[in-house]
């Protein structure tokens, strides 16, 4: 499929007419099948590939790498994903192309969701070594993680998925319309957790908050990891495309990168315990009139959660359902 791109790009540049200002365009043939998918040449002589949508990109759409660029275009009147690069690039931007037009027309996959992934994963292999994801990022998104396969996959399927809130930056990390749910995970032998916001343990009226413990044995030994658990996630997900775009941008934007898999940075551990809680009037937290003395920009304290009751699995499971269906 590369080399008849290449081929296709190459062709229509031949056959512009002088002068001529207006993209030169050519359906991409699939099995014999006309697509609704087109390569074309601009006026400059920049390479697309032009897929129609009717879905806007409803994440950010990655900054321009070196020329290759993700932008919203018009086929025929219609509304389309115009992904785009120099000539110079022909070569690479058609393996990038193939991808692309496989996800779209092999995999069903939405055609931005499934752009801007793709383009993320490129734009990583290519880009200088990041920094390893720091010990404590780690740690959160295990705890965040193993919450989702545990608690929200089972009970939501797939649609969980865009229920995590966490990479967000949100005040929760799991964000439905009736229930809220925060993860805490810790290295430490008790359910002691630090909290960083006054509001974090708040939600708005209407609805309800859980809390998430989670008590992780850190080792070298240890059989999971952070690597172990998107796969995990991964593998629960598989049939709905949508979800696993959505699902790689967002572990994407925490820095997380298959070259982790093997750096030495890699936290390993074993899962000690882990408990859910209802943050209630018994639940310790600052009262709800509480606000920062003036001039007093931040708070940080320490919540314990001994004693406290916490909920089985399946009341917390059919809990998110009834919030997700009401």
């Amino acid at each position: 499929m590369t080399g008849s791109f290449v081929e296709a790009w190459r062709t229509l540049r031949q056959t512009r007419s002088v002068g001529e200002d207006q993209i030169q365009s050519t359906a991409i043939v699939c099995n014999n099948v006309e697509t609704p998918l087109r390569l074309a040449v601009d006026a400059s002589g920049d390479l697309h590939l032009l897929a129609p949508t009717s879905v806007a990109p409803t994440r950010a759409i990655p900054p321009d790498y070196n020329g290759l660029r993700l932008r919203e275009g018009l086929l025929d009147d219609r509304a389309c994903l115009d992904v785009c690069s120099p000539a110079a690039h022909e070569t690479m931007f058609a393996a990038l192309c193939g991808e692309l037009v496989e996800a779209i027309l092999g995999e069903g996959r939405d055609p931005w969701a499934a752009a801007i992934a793709i383009v993320r994963a490129w734009q990583s292999a290519w880009r200088p070594l990041r920094q390893p994801m720091s010990r404590a990022v780690q740690i959160g998104l295990i705890g965040e993680l193993i919450v989702m396969q545990s608690i929200w996959l089972p009970a939501l399927g797939s649609e969980a998925v865009f229920l995590w809130s966490g990479p967000d930056r949100e005040r929760h990390d799991f964000v439905t319309p009736r229930l809220h749910m925060e993860v805490k995970a810790t290295t430490k032998s008790r359910h002691e957790h630090e909290i960083s916001r006054e509001d974090q343990l708040q939600t708005p009226d209407n609805r309800r908050l859980l809390l998430a413990s989670i008590q992780l044995e850190e080792s070298i030994m240890g059989s999971q990891s952070v690597a172990t658990l998107v796969d995990g996630v991964m593998a629960a997900i598989r049939h709905d495309p949508a979800a696993i775009d959505d699902f790689l941008t967002k572990v994407d934007g925490l820095d997380w990168c298959d070259e982790m898999r093997r750096s030495p940075d890699l936290v390993r551990f074993h899962l000690r315990d882990a408990q859910i809680f209802e943050v209630d009037d018994e639940f310790p937290q600052l009262p709800p009139d509480f606000s920062l003395p003036s001039g007093v920009l931040a708070i940080h304290y320490t919540i314990s959660l001994a004693n406290l009751p916490y909920l089985d699995v399946d009341t917390v499971r059919s809990a998110i359902t009834e919030a997700v269906a009401a």
